[in-house]
C-alpha cells in the first residue's frame, strides 16, 4: 500500500511540471556554451526574441576585468558529446539527471570510480535506477565507458565484440591478477591448458583498450570561460556573474505599429504565444543567475579557508548538505554546479572540485573524500617499495588517524588516484 502511494505521489509530481519549470531545470543543468547556443536556437524560431549587444567596459577596467576580454587558460573536459547523446534517448528527465551526475563524475578514461551507494543518497534515487543508468552509459561508445574497474572495461569490450563465449573473455573474467602480471603460464595450468593456446588470447585481449574514453574525455577542448567571478581575501568576499558571457536579451515586437497584421486572428495568436514564450525565457533566465549565484555563493563561503590554502583540502560538502542549508532539492543544487566554473581571484575551478562526500571519523568530525585520498598517496609515496602497503594495512593506518574507513573503499579510492595495487607496486630488488 505505501509503495502505491509513494509511486502516485511521484506520478504527481512529475505530472505537476509546467514546460516553463521543465524550460528552467533544462536551462540550470546547462554550461554557458550550451545555454548560447540553445539561445541562438531560440531566436531563430521566435521573432520577438532580440540579443542585445554589450557596451564595452571603459578603458580604466581592463587591467582588472581582462578575464571578459579573453578566456581563462583552462582546459575542460568535452563530456557534452556524450551528455547530448543521453538527451536524445526516450529517457525521463529524472534519468537524464541521473545519467548527466555519473558522466561528469567519470575520470577522464571512462571509469565510474564513484560510490553509486553515495550517488543513490545524492540523488534521491533507488540503487535501482541508479545501476539502470549505469548499464545505459555502459552501452554506448566508446566501448568500455561507464565501467567500474579494468576487468570490467574489458569484458564489455568484448561483449560488444561478440565474445562472451571466448577463451579472451574467460580469461579476463577469472584470471585478471595472472593477466596483469603477464603470468600466461600460470593462466594456462589454471586452465589445464596448452601455454600456445592460452597465448593468442592474451595477445588479443592486450589489443583491447584499458583507457577507453582517454581520447573522448581528456582530449583539450577550447579554454573555459566562468560563469562567475569571485574575489576572495582574509577580508573581504565578492562574488558577480561574468555578465559579458551571459546572453543578454530583450522582448522586442517589429510589428506593433503595423495595424493591419496585429489585427489579423492568426498573426494576433502568433504573437500571443511568441511573447508568452519570450517572456518565460526571460524569467527562467533570471531564476537560472538566482539558483547559481545562491548555490556558488554558500559552496565558496563554506570552502572559503580551504581555497586559500596553496594545496586545497576541502572540507566534506555534498549536494545533500547544500540542499539542506539551502532548503534546495540535492538535484537542484546537482544542475546548479553541472560544468559551472568560478574564477576566483587568479584561478579558476569547477564548482564540482569544491564538493565533496565526508567519512565519520571517530571523534564525530568528517573528514573529506579528497583529504582521505591525500592521506593513502601520502602512505604509499612513504612506503617501502619492497613491502609495499596492502589496503588492509591502509585502512589500518587511516583508523589510526581516526577515520573509519572499509577496505573496498580504499580499494576505491587508491584506484581513482591511478596507483597500482600492492603486487605491482612491489620491487623485486
Amino acid at each position: 500500500m505505501n509503495n502505491k502511494i509513494s509511486l502516485y505521489q511521484r506520478m504527481q509530481q512529475r505530472m505537476a511540471l509546467t514546460p516553463q519549470m521543465r524550460q528552467s531545470i533544462r536551462l540550470l543543468g546547462m554550461s554557458a556554451q550550451e545555454l548560447n547556443e540553445y539561445i541562438d536556437s531560440l531566436i531563430e524560431k521566435n521573432p520577438l526574441l532580440q540579443k542585445i549587444p554589450l557596451k564595452k567596459k571603459p578603458s580604466t577596467q581592463t587591467q582588472t576585468r581582462d578575464y571578459y576580454e579573453k578566456p581563462i587558460a583552462q582546459k575542460e573536459n568535452p563530456r557534452s558529446s556524450l551528455i547530448s547523446r543521453i538527451r536524445m534517448l526516450d529517457l525521463s528527465d529524472k534519468d537524464v539527471e541521473i545519467a548527466e551526475y555519473l558522466i561528469y563524475e567519470m575520470d577522464d578514461d571512462g571509469y565510474l570510480r564513484i560510490d553509486t551507494e553515495e550517488v543513490a543518497k545524492d540523488l534521491m534515487a533507488s540503487m535501482d535506477e541508479i545501476e539502470r543508468i549505469v548499464l545505459i552509459i555502459q552501452a554506448m561508445e566508446p566501448a568500455g565507458i561507464g565501467a567500474r574497474d579494468v576487468r570490467e572495461c574489458l569484458l564489455l569490450q568484448l561483449k560488444k565484440l561478440g565474445g562472451e563465449e571466448t577463451l579472451e573473455y574467460r580469461i579476463v573474467d577469472e584470471f585478471m591478477i595472472e593477466l596483469a602480471r603477464d603470468d600466461a603460464k600460470k593462466i594456462a595450468r589454471l586452465l589445464e591448458m596448452d601455454d600456445k593456446d592460452v597465448l593468442p588470447a592474451i595477445k588479443n585481449i592486450k589489443k583491447l583498450n584499458p583507457r577507453p574514453a582517454s581520447t573522448v574525455l581528456s582530449k583539450q577542448a577550447e579554454p573555459v570561460t566562468p560563469d562567475m567571478i569571485a574575489n576572495i581575501d582574509s577580508k573581504n568576499f565578492t562574488l558577480e556573474l561574468n555578465r559579458e558571457w551571459l546572453p543578454h536579451l530583450r522582448v522586442y515586437n517589429p510589428y506593433e505599429k503595423q495595424a493591419e497584421l496585429i489585427n489579423d486572428p492568426e498573426v494576433k495568436e502568433f504573437l500571443k504565444k511568441n511573447m508568452n514564450a519570450a517572456k518565460e525565457l526571460l524569467d527562467s533566465l533570471s531564476r537560472r543567475e538566482e539558483t547559481m549565484c545562491r548555490v556558488a555563493d554558500y559552496i565558496l563561503k563554506f570552502q572559503r579557508d580551504s581555497i586559500a590554502k596553496e594545496k586545497p583540502d576541502i572540507k566534506s560538502l555534498t549536494l545533500s548538505d547544500i540542499g539542506d542549508a539551502l532548503g534546495m532539492h540535492p538535484s537542484t543544487i546537482c544542475r546548479a554546479v553541472a560544468h559551472k566554473y568560478v574564477q576566483v581571484n587568479d584561478k579558476v575551478v569547477s564548482l564540482n572540485a569544491l564538493l565533496s562526500q565526508g567519512i565519520k571519523k571517530t571523534n564525530g568530525e568528517l573528514a573529506s573524500k579528497v583529504s582521505v585520498k591525500i592521506k593513502i598517496r601520502e602512505f604509499i609515496d612513504a612506503e617501502d617499495k619492497k613491502a609495499p602497503l596492502t589496503d588492509k594495512l591502509i585502512k589500518g593506518k587511516l583508523e589510526e588517524e581516526g577515520i573509519n574507513i572499509k577496505r573496498r573503499t580504499v580499494a576505491k579510492y587508491r584506484e581513482s588516484l591511478r596507483i597500482l595495487p600492492t603486487h605491482l607496486r612491489k620491487r623485486r630488488s
